[in-house]
């Protein structure tokens, strides 16, 4: 399988090594911010589009024909696999499953995806993907953390403060440990085969951290994100650990043995910095400063490149808005390039 040059700029300062120039990549950056993206959009929905190997590639790889920045990330959702897992999933716009999990015996099952077969479309946009990617750009693929996972099959749908997995982790917890565990074997198999497919790292996104504690989310939530982070190091790619929430999980995160570690804009960088100073970071600017006037951009993308120093990959603290110019990010871009 073709694979991106360990000597680019991403895949070596993930390892710690002196790069040519401090990389970057966009959360979210195949999305709807881009026109391009909203014209494929017009003609496919975005489970079709996930579903589609052709039409994934060919969004993943239009902010790289755009910008140049040093990773794609694949196209899907951390959603895709639940369908494989037994539960029917839409979007309404956003995530919809057609059933929750409540007992011991919804976790039970819970079926573990075959990823050759159960999810060969995510598979084979990778693999096309880095066929047409440039040597020196890294591929990115991701999963959700055991507990992101959680929140979405007990709750069934988004929420501002996942209530329910909440209370189920107090109320009954022998069925939130062994679905969080359930989940780490449903997703540890995918890991391996989007390395094999053609991903150069893997990032296992635990996006809705920040509603727990960090004693529960040490105690209860962490290993098995780790699980996944060590099953992309073992297949051979880089692992980042993306932890929305940080400032109050930034002690325990720092014990995970991965790659990188990446997180939002409300931990200060300087922070991070100095509670990791021999780790590559990968953060954190503030999205909402996409919207600023030029001069003051510029600033901020340089006050984070400032504050992290070395060992360093630019990127937002979250997701692009889809309300963003896309000629905002060729400002970012052109001033991460100036931050050496």
């Amino acid at each position: 399988m073709k694979r991106g040059n360990p000597n680019g700029a991403f895949l070596a300062t993930a390892r710690g090594e002196q790069a040519e120039r401090r990389p970057l990549w966009i959360m979210r950056q195949a999305g709807r911010y881009l026109p391009e993206y909203r014209e494929m959009r017009s003609k496919l929905s975005f489970l079709e589009l996930c579903r589609n190997p052709e039409a994934a590639a060919e969004v993943t790889l239009q902010p790289l024909r755009r910008y140049d920045i040093d990773a794609a990330i694949l196209f899907t959702d951390l959603l895709v696999p639940v369908e494989p897992m037994g539960i029917e999933l839409a979007y309404e716009p956003g995530p919809v499953l057609a059933k929750t999990v409540a007992t011991i015996e919804d976790v039970a099952a819970l079926r573990i995806p075959e990823p050759e077969a159960d999810l060969a479309a995510m598979l084979g946009t990778a693999t096309l993907v880095r066929e047409e990617l440039a040597a020196d750009k890294a591929l990115i693929g991701f999963v959700g953390a055991p507990f992101t996972m959680a929140c979405y099959l007990v709750e069934g749908r988004g929420s501002k403060s996942w209530d329910g997995v909440r209370r189920l982790m107090f109320e009954a917890p022998d069925v939130f440990d062994a679905l969080l565990v359930r989940i780490a074997e449903c997703l540890e198999p995918l890991v391996g085969a989007l390395v094999e497919a053609g991903c150069d790292a893997i990032q296992v996104f635990d996006s809705w951290a920040s509603a727990l504690s960090p004693g529960d989310w040490a105690e209860r939530c962490a290993p098995h994100s780790e699980r996944l982070l060590a099953a992309a190091r073992r297949a051979g790619a880089v692992s980042i650990h993306y932890v929305n929430g940080a400032a109050q999980h930034f002690g325990r995160m720092r014990e995970a043995d991965t790659d990188i570690l990446a997180f939002d804009w409300r931990l200060p960088m300087r922070q991070a910095r100095a509670m990791a100073p021999l780790r590559t970071l990968q953060g954190n600017m503030e999205p909402a400063a996409l919207f600023a006037d030029e001069s003051l951009l510029r600033q901020r993308v340089t006050q984070v490149c400032a504050d992290a120093g070395d060992r360093h990959v630019f990127n937002l603290g979250h997701g692009i808005s889809r309300h963003a110019d896309p000629r905002a990010l060729e400002i970012v871009v052109d001033e991460v390039r100036r931050s050496r």
